[in-house]
């Protein structure tokens, strides 16, 4: 809820469906996992995810969104886990079915997802960059120069992580690298390797408010096309 960027969004209704609600209904497409749990530290959401019909456990404040699922999966006794983050309304089910399969066979990695970079954001901070080599990440940014765009990959909210992976992540301290970036997996990354999964499909996260207008357009293309055989699949394609 205390987005620096977008205050509350988690609870901000998309064509009257909260995100949060809309991002768990997508994970739960994917058909591959035991439970779907929402972990978060604000009674808000809790009652509305509940309501929905979901699970939800509460943790404390937290500095990041792995420091939380640390938390909560610690609390249900869990090994691995996909951390899809509540701002991915749109995300492909497909794409976390190959990051389950994928963690269950690199138990020993994190595992995250990519897809092509439009260089036309190449220097929009809100898109995070990923270098990938050999199928590993080695660098995170938030901007690139427009002529090093063919070089990086957009990087999508999905982490997956068995619990020796996120203890460790959990008992490091921020750096000064994660703080200055915002971005969290700063903090493990050349301690334990970050396999990517490539996807073909753009990630739109909610991060500003006209990236939630982006959104409701889609769903309402949906809405007026339910023949789509892959919903949101012609809205995704940016590139």
């Amino acid at each position: 809820m205390g987005s620096s960027r977008f205050p509350g969004k988690p609870l901000l209704k998309l064509n009257g469906k909260e995100m949060i609600v809309r991002t768990m209904e997508r994970a739960l497409l994917a058909d591959c996992f035991d439970r779907i749990v929402c972990a978060t530290d604000s009674p808000e959401i809790e009652a509305v995810v509940q309501a929905a019909g979901f699970d939800c456990v509460m943790t404390g404040e937290c500095a990041t969104g792995s420091d939380r699922v640390a938390e909560a999966a610690k609390k249900l006794g869990l090994d691995l886990v996909v951390n899809l983050q509540g701002d991915e309304p749109l995300v492909e089910p497909s794409v976390l079915r190959d990051v389950a399969k994928d963690l269950s066979e690199h138990p020993d990695c994190w595992v995250t997802v990519a897809c092509p970079l439009n260089p036309a954001e190449a220097e929009l901070k809100t898109v995070v960059k990923v270098l990938v080599r050999d199928g590993v990440a080695v660098d995170f940014t938030r901007s690139v120069p427009p002529a090093e765009a063919s070089r990086w990959f957009q990087h999508q909210g999905i982490y997956a992580y068995s619990r020796e992976a996120r203890d460790e992540f959990a008992s490091l301290p921020q750096n000064k690298i994660e703080l200055e970036r915002s971005l969290e997996q700063m903090r493990i990354l050349g301690k334990r390797p970050i396999r990517i999964v490539q996807s073909v499909y753009p990630s739109i996260s909610v991060d500003v408010p006209s990236d939630a207008t982006h959104v409701e357009n889609i769903l309402l293309d949906h809405l007026l096309n339910p023949l789509l055989d892959e919903p949101f699949r012609k809205g995704n394609e940016r590139i």
